[in-house]
């Protein structure tokens, strides 16, 4: 899976010259964290540049953050070009926004998007695509455009995990065990499910852990798994409900 699949399009973004207050009414508005800081450029569609609209190609310029308004709230007001008392609210984005900021292209795997986050502790990377890459006949010097075309959080990933995993659709998953990385279980229930024409929504088996059993996490779309669960202990496949209960359900 690659980022284009997931990533977020519709994008609340700022330009360089905006106040922070504006800033930070957009972040409290629609309660993010950070807010692309985009230079708006008008010019025919380049050839390549698949996720750019109309003729309008916002340039990524940096990532400003709540931490990064917070912080010149704290500071408090700054002086001036011509020496005067500038109130924070009045600063510009440019000023304080993030430019080393590291990002993603659409064609970025999933998995190293995920790396990433939680190895640097970041909570969004922006999904770019370079000018460079598109068209290569420049003039000597000329600093190639870096165009923002999406968005990426933790919050998508999450969200696609749990589609994956079938959480917003009727069903229920089942661990099957793999002990010593036998799939012949696994094998032998997809082929009953095929059998009964039960639907399988997602198979999911992640690297074992030391300490930890090998299980498959089966998801089957059906409110109805009786006649395969039937099947299964006739044909002596173990497995186990998969229970995705919280906190507060097991103390209740």
């Amino acid at each position: 899976m690659i980022v284009s699949e997931i990533m977020t399009t519709h994008l609340v973004t700022v330009v360089p010259d905006d106040s922070l207050s504006h800033a930070a009414n957009l972040l409290r508005q629609h309660q993010f964290h950070y807010l692309p800081v985009v230079r708006a450029i008008h010019q025919p569609k380049t050839q390549g540049l698949r996720f750019a609209t109309d003729n309008s190609w916002p340039v990524l310029e940096g990532l400003i953050t709540s931490n990064d308004i917070d912080l010149a709230a704290a500071v408090g007001n700054e002086k001036s070009i011509n020496g005067e008392q500038q109130p924070w609210e009045e600063r510009r984005v440019a000023e304080v926004m993030n430019r080393s900021i590291m990002r993603v292209t659409p064609t970025t795997s999933v998995g190293a998007v995920a790396q990433l986050l939680v190895e640097r502790g970041l909570n969004c990377l922006p999904v770019v695509e370079y000018e460079e890459s598109l068209n290569t006949e420049q003039d000597f010097g000329y600093e190639a455009r870096t165009f923002l075309v999406g968005l990426i959080t933790r919050s998508d990933l999450l969200i696609e995990m749990a589609r994956m995993l079938g959480a917003f659709e009727p069903g229920m998953s089942l661990h099957i065990p793999l002990p010593t990385g036998d799939q012949t279980s696994l094998a032998k229930l997809l082929l009953l499910a095929a059998e009964l024409h039960t639907k399988i929504d997602s198979v999911i088996v992640a690297p074992p852990k030391k300490g930890v059993p090998h299980v498959a996490t089966v998801r089957i779309g059906t409110i109805n798994p009786a006649p395969l669960l039937v099947r299964l202990q006739q044909a002596g496949i173990s497995y186990s409900f998969a229970n995705f209960q919280s906190e507060r359900d097991t103390h209740a």
